[in-house]
């Protein structure tokens, strides 16, 4: 059984069109369901947990409130910001709406008051605004006279850009035209590229370098420098460095989410233990010999179900890092077929080091093959032992 809506209308998060807009919320308590509107208890809550059972969780920070599902009066979500762009009445309307809901939900529920005022104050504030001829436009209320001249600027930015971006196409055309390629950022000819030494640096190569720290800071350090890379690139080989900033991304990415899901997932155990635990207590008998089985059978329940979330949770999250160290091996091959040593070095270096952080032998192994490896520090051994003394 789930928790039924309460019949003033729950504003929420997606009314707003805020993709992810994590909602906190105000819920109102009564003792008895009978007791005045105007004496229920208001709290505010990140998220209620439902169950089968008779009972809530209300949770508010570090605090959990378990009550009786018939306790709870009613509830109304407010999300923790509005549209970036409001241009026209439509874009306006959850905002109507939404203060409508706060301003009937405060005038039954007196004593959600001090928790909704702000809200209150801010959505009374940007109607305000609108109403008196304003839009909303990437986060920031503007007069109309005022957004036309921020377009209009913008109009000309992108018309500038667009014209250097022709000019540039136009010269690495004509570059083209003679046979010469864009390598490290200079225009060479297919001859001058491959005589280049094994392990030389590249713009590639160089951007890529923090990543061999092995660590989140040295992952962010590598995109920035391939973001900064790809702004002066185009074509191929802005393409080529988009796809390395995404693997890496996703490599990091992942990775944090699993050790997020593991943190997550100590909690839920945790919290399993405590239902278990309350399981035993409502079997020993109270002060006049009951016990309270459908209690005990609901928190064993509970706690079966936390158990099993938190085992698919971290088993998604475990199989995610294993598909981006994969994406990430395919990746490394690519570029060993571009002679991009030094890159493979790294990034095939990364894959391993994430790899033994979470997984065993067995769990993942590495598809790019060790023996290309130890080809590329060969070469590069050799070209550095034949190159003369300085």
């Amino acid at each position: 059984m789930k928790l039924s809506s309460p019949k003033l209308a729950v504003v929420s998060a997606l009314a707003f069109g805020i993709c992810g807009a994590r909602a906190a919320g105000v819920a109102v308590l009564k003792v008895q369901a009978f007791h005045a509107d105007a004496s229920a208890k208001a709290v505010v809550y990140s998220k209620i947990v439902d169950s089968d059972g008779p009972y809530l969780r209300i949770v508010n920070g570090d605090k959990d409130i378990d009550i009786l599902r018939s306790n709870l009066a009613a509830r109304i979500e407010i999300p923790e910001g509005i549209p970036d762009s409001i241009m026209d009445e439509k874009d306006l309307a959850p905002l109507r709406v939404m203060l409508s809901d706060v301003q009937k939900f405060i005038a039954r529920y007196p004593q959600s008051a001090p928790l909704l005022g702000k809200s209150e104050l801010a959505l009374k504030d940007h109607i305000s605004r609108f109403d008196r001829g304003q839009l909303r436009f990437e986060g920031v209320w503007n007069s109309t006279s005022k957004l036309a001249e921020i377009k209009e600027s913008r109009r000309h930015e992108f018309e500038r850009l667009e014209r250097i971006e022709v000019e540039k196409r136009i010269f690495e055309a004509s570059q083209r035209d003679q046979g010469l390629e864009l390598h490290n950022g200079k225009w060479m000819t297919r001859q001058q590229i491959e005589a280049l030494a094994p392990g030389s640096p590249t713009d590639l190569s160089s951007s890529i370098e923090p990543l061999g720290s092995g660590d989140l800071q040295g992952a962010k350090y590598a995109v920035q420098n391939l973001l900064d890379l790809a702004t002066r690139q185009t074509g191929a080989p802005k393409v080529r460095t988009e796809r390395l900033i995404a693997v890496i991304r996703n490599l990091f990415f992942a990775e944090v989410c699993l050790n997020q899901q593991i943190i997550a997932s100590v909690g839920e155990i945790n919290e399993a233990a405590k239902h278990e635990q309350r399981a035993k207590e409502w079997l020993i008998p109270n002060g006049f010999g009951t016990v309270r089985k459908e209690e005990s059978m609901q928190s064993r329940e509970m706690a079966k179900q936390l158990r099993q979330h938190s085992a698919d949770q971290l088993a998604h999250s475990r199989q995610e890092l294993i598909e981006k160290l994969r994406e990430a091996d395919v990746v490394t091959g690519d570029f060993f077929k571009l002679h991009e040593d030094i890159v493979v070095l790294i990034l095939s270096k990364e894959v391993r080091v994430v790899s033994a952080r979470h997984f065993t032998p067995i769990e993942f192994r590495s598809a790019f093959p060790e023996t290309s490896l130890v080809s590329i520090r060969e070469r590069i051994g050799a070209n550095r032992n034949a190159s003369p003394e300085p």
